[in-house]
């Protein structure tokens, strides 16, 4: 496996590509940039004489934090799931794959051009309802997908998932310093760290999200994995993508608009927009769950909330477990 960074040279690029048969005839290579944050993996974006494409590659670690380690076969999750849904009447709503190479761990996709994600949304503090409808349009559209009984299981990632919603935020000496995110926050997450009853829910919920469900989900529907271009949305990063509970999905999109806009409505009109049959109960809980690690775990969000807004946000997802 050849492993290409941002700063690998424009003839190490050709050399890779040449060999898998990317490149077309007379095509060279004459910008190599980053694209996106690549939170989960190596993301460039290649400019040659004729195109602009999108190269991905996975490591056996967490590119953002090189210390995690993760599935190098994630790739291949991320292929089997745009491979899926390139038939469904959301299709064009996914970027396009050109190339595929299971032994370099690496793909080639469509660059959707300069865009960016809705993470902008945790500062404004809104979204718009017309993006909630289509967002919740495109999820149901992913959860009726039908999909090949071989789709991967992706229990590694799954596992790393399951530790940062399920068991991180419930252990006070876990190696996270909250009060370096937010002066205070320690001792507020104390409360919530220490309750048992939430523990409890955390390890039968958690239990539940390991298990085979029966509808293939996206794995991290989130604004990082929204894309605005040209008032179209594209639904990227679904290396974490399963076979699992519909309300997951749901849930996790649930939870980022509450915690962007603190109204607690959307719970039930997200729902409503997503017009499929659910289980409430355990919609409830993966959004709770999602709040809760999203306010006091590792994986921590790009927001300017107070401490009483936080608090408040962490009050409303234990009601919603406990409750």
């Amino acid at each position: 496996m050849t492993n290409i960074s941002i700063n690998s040279s424009i003839v190490e690029l050709t050399v890779l590509l040449t060999k898998y048969n990317i490149l077309f005839e007379n095509e060279d290579l004459l910008n190599v940039t980053k694209a996106g944050e690549g939170n989960m993996n190596v993301v460039l974006r290649i400019k040659t004489n004729r195109r602009s494409f999108i190269f991905k590659q996975s490591r056996p670690y967490v590119q953002k934090y090189q210390d995690i380690p993760a599935p190098i076969e994630r790739i291949d999750v991320e292929y089997s799931f745009y491979n899926t849904t390139s038939k469904i009447k959301s299709k064009d709503h996914f970027p396009k794959i050109i190339n595929y190479t299971k032994e370099g761990f690496f793909m080639i996709i469509e660059d959707l051009g300069v865009s960016e994600d809705y993470s902008s949304i945790y500062k404004k503090r809104k979204i718009d309802k017309a993006s909630i409808i289509k967002l919740a349009k495109i999820l149901k559209d992913i959860h009726s997908c039908k999909y090949n009984v071989k789709y991967p299981l992706n229990s590694e990632l799954k596992k790393l998932n399951h530790q940062h919603i399920f068991i991180l935020p419930f252990i006070i000496e876990n190696g996270f310093s909250l009060d370096s995110v937010q002066p205070g926050l320690e001792n507020l997450a104390h409360s919530f760290i220490n309750n048992e009853s939430l523990k409890n829910k955390s390890i039968i919920v958690g239990d539940r999200y390991l298990k085979k469900g029966s509808t293939l989900l996206h794995g991290d529907f989130y604004p990082g994995s929204w894309i605005q271009n040209d008032k179209e949305i594209f639904i990227i990063d679904p290396e974490f993508s399963f076979i699992g509970d519909l309300e997951f999905d749901l849930g996790v999109f649930i939870a980022h608009v509450i915690i962007t806009t603190l109204e607690e409505k959307y719970l039930n009109d997200i729902i409503n927009y997503y017009s499929r049959s659910v289980d409430r109960e355990l919609v409830k809980h993966y959004t709770g769950f999602e709040v809760i690690r999203r306010i006091i775990g590792l994986a921590q969000l790009p927001i300017n909330l107070s401490l009483d807004e936080k608090e408040k946000l962490l009050k409303f997802s234990k009601n919603l477990l406990l409750n």
